[in-house]
């Protein structure tokens, strides 16, 4: 019952500062000393959520788990369609992936929420590639009982960090035998958990990883080393892998304004630990939702569900990696609720990009005003050596801005040339949702004649060196515009087998959130003939982060500015 709670209670939605419980975002109130508004839409405490693991783990439906060595992957909450934007319900179901490691089976599990009434069982096909801090604690837990390769461990002198991929569902093909990410050369039929051990100060061995993966099933190490040895060297100029910090708050939405005198910004925010609901079994990273300027809708919802690397010669990877691991960073100030953090005046948030130091004091959304007027909301999270920062700038003069930027910590992995690509998915609501339509130029931004070529059908379209392409999203009974215009360090798609476009305008659908699983999610998918004209729309933004390998640490911030006009 112990790891139901572990991964129910995180799903609370806490209220610190006692904000009034509202029923819309325009019902947001000022913040004390803080130039911000906000509130929430429920309280669900602790308590009511251990009691709901109790319920849970009495019912007749879950009773084969008392019997079995299981984990639980993923969870969240559940929350039914809003009759109106800027407003959230009360969940009515909880989701639940669980493993069963005596079977080697996999189950995604709903329930019926504040009480589970209705219990349904689903068993899934293979094995759910899911990122699980706790499934990732148990393996840590057999690498340190392992007599040879737990030494370190036990004597103080190493610790570990996720490896890469998190889990082994699949067989490497003779080509990739013997890199240094050990993917074994048959598909395995139990659950197989990456490890890398690192050396702390002092040990004599600071430029070494060791990589395991681990059998869940069978608890014990299956595999290691690159083929040639049991370790490999750290190198390229990494930050040490750090250890956590405490999680603080729940995960539900909450409402945000700001300024807080008279907001022109108003929008719901959730963490990236809750964002893995709604289809999106990677998380998004910091996701927004109902975004209003000045009064007027602008974005139904905003996150980066798909994310990827592909290594050069397939030294490593390529991997499908994920935005909803929160790793730990810097930011001091006070607790809104639901992991998000508003920094004291004067300071701001600080990532690994900032300082090239993987620790910090706090995991969730940190928020502060810049010096350039701008609102921030921003987060960092870890998949294996990788750390992604992802997060919105808000101007007061109508300028949207989506941001990503990406640091690592020490891997032989890194000293490989590689391509990043992250992709927003952006679903425009401009004035209310649908009756829109994407247009095109390459006419410089202020020319004269900027001559916009509308999209009709739903269409994939590349972004070229030296040629000024723009975007622009119009609600054609209004007027009201939002022009997307790229970043200069946006990159560009290279080639079919290391990605697949830059910009995607497609109709949108509920069941189109994150593409194919595994590393090539092939979104170009939901191009298929139809009409994007006078629609509900959605458009895919890519960014392209090319790596030389032994480079420098450098983390260039990527994604468009999207000017709102009309």
């Amino acid at each position: 019952m112990d790891k139901l709670i572990d991964a129910l209670v995180p799903l609370q939605a806490d209220n610190p500062l006692g904000l009034p419980i509202i029923r819309s975002v325009k019902e947001a109130v000022p913040v004390r000393g803080m130039n911000i508004r906000s509130g929430v839409f429920y309280v669900i405490p602790e308590r009511q959520m251990r009691d709901y693991a109790r319920m849970l783990w009495e019912h007749p439906r879950l009773g084969f788990l008392h019997k079995v060595r299981y984990n639980v992957l993923s969870a969240h909450l559940h929350n039914p369609p809003s009759p109106e934007p800027g407003r959230v319900l009360f969940p009515d179901k909880a989701v639940l992936v669980i493993y069963d490691y005596d079977n080697n089976l996999g189950y995604q599990i709903e329930a019926d929420f504040p009480a589970p009434k209705r219990v349904e069982i689903t068993p899934l096909k293979g094995q759910p590639d899911y990122f699980s801090e706790a499934e990732y604690r148990d393996a840590v837990q057999v690498l340190a009982s392992d007599p040879k390769y737990g030494e370190p461990l036990r004597r103080g002198i190493a610790y570990c960090s996720p490896g890469m991929p998190p889990v082994i569902t699949e067989a490497a093909p003779e080509s990739l035998w013997g890199r240094v990410d050990p993917f074994p050369n048959y598909a395995p039929d139990h659950r197989m958990v990456s490890v890398l051990l690192h050396f702390r100060p002092g040990s004599g061995r600071e430029s070494e990883i060791g990589h395991f993966l681990i059998d869940l099933t069978d608890r014990q190490v299956s595999a290691y080393g690159t083929g040639g040895s049991d370790f490999y060297p750290a190198a390229c100029g990494g930050p040490p892998s750090s250890g956590g910090c405490t999680n603080v708050g729940g995960s539900a939405w909450q409402a945000l304004a700001w300024p807080a005198s008279n907001p022109i910004w108003s929008m719901l925010v959730r963490r990236p630990s809750g964002s893995t609901g709604d289809g999106q079994s990677y998380g998004s990273g910091v996701e927004i939702m109902d975004v209003f300027y000045n009064g007027r809708l602008v974005l139904k919802r905003g996150g980066m569900p798909v994310l990827n690397v592909f290594y050069d010669n397939n030294g490593c990877g390529p991997y499908r990696d994920w935005l909803y691991a929160e790793t730990c960073f810097k930011c001091t100030g006070t607790d809104l609720g639901n992991g998000l953090r508003f920094a004291n005046s004067g300071t701001r948030a600080v990532t690994i990009c900032d300082d090239s130091d993987d620790s910090g004091n706090f995991r969730g959304v940190g928020i502060h005003e810049d010096t350039n007027g701008e609102l921030l909301l921003i987060t960092e999270c870890s998949a294996g050596w990788y750390r992604y920062i992802t997060g919105w700038r808000f101007n007061q003069s109508g300028i949207l801005k989506p941001r990503f930027l990406y640091g690592y910590t020490d891997s032989s992995c890194v000293c490989i040339g590689r391509l990043h690509n992250g992709y927003w998915r952006l679903h425009f609501a401009l004035d209310g949702v649908g009756g829109l339509v994407v247009e095109e130029t390459d006419s410089p931004r202020g020319a004269r004649r900027q001559n916009w070529q509308p999209i009709r059908i739903e269409a994939r379209r590349l972004r070229w060196p030296n040629r000024p392409t723009r975007w622009r999203v119009r609600k054609l009974s209004t007027g009201f515009t939002a022009e997307i215009v790229p970043g200069a360090k946006d990159g560009f798609h290279e080639r079919s087998t290391t990605g697949e476009g830059d910009v995607w305008v497609v109709k949108a659908r509920s069941t189109e959130m994150i593409g194919n699983s595994g590393s090539f999610a092939n979104i170009t998918q939901y191009v298929n003939g139809e009409r994007t004209l006078n629609e509900d729309l959605v458009v895919w933004y890519g960014v392209h982060l090319r790596k030389r390998g032994s480079d420098t640490f450098e983390c260039p911030p990527l994604g468009p500015d999207i000017y709102l006009s009309g």
